[in-house]
Parts: C-alpha cells; sequence; structure tokens
C-alpha cells in the first residue's frame, strides 16, 4: 500500500485507540474500501452516525507508517 495521506493517519489513530462514531464521510468510505477500518454494526440512528473500528491491516498500515522514513 502506498503512502497515506495525514488526513487518512489521524483517523486511523483515533480508531487505533478505540472504536469511534463517524457520520457519513468520504474518509471513512476510502479507508473501509482499503479494508483499514470496519462497521461494527452499531449506530446512532437519530445522527446518522455509525461506529467503526480499526482493522488488523490497518494497525499494520499505522504502524508502518509511523517507521518509514519521511
Amino acid at each position: 500500500m502506498g503512502k497515506l495521506k495525514p488526513v487518512y493517519l489521524y483517523r486511523l489513530r483515533l480508531l487505533y485507540a478505540a472504536p469511534r462514531y463517524y457520520a457519513p464521510q468520504s474518509i471513512n468510505h476510502y479507508l473501509e474500501k482499503r479494508g483499514l477500518i470496519r462497521r461494527t454494526g452499531r449506530a446512532l440512528p437519530a445522527r446518522r452516525h455509525e461506529e467503526y473500528e480499526i482493522t488488523e491491516a490497518g494497525r499494520t498500515a499505522f504502524d508502518a507508517a509511523l517507521v518509514a522514513p519521511e
């Protein structure tokens, strides 16, 4: 996988700590399409927010980005 943009790394960093609820966004779609995050199945229906968690592939990509030279 190529180098991830800072906005994607930031989202992975937040999800690395714990699952979080997010409104539908292109960031989530991008990361989910690449298998780096997944929906947990829980949602906040009043606000259309779904819960996401990081996958093992997401953890690996995040860890690799931390040790990769700039």
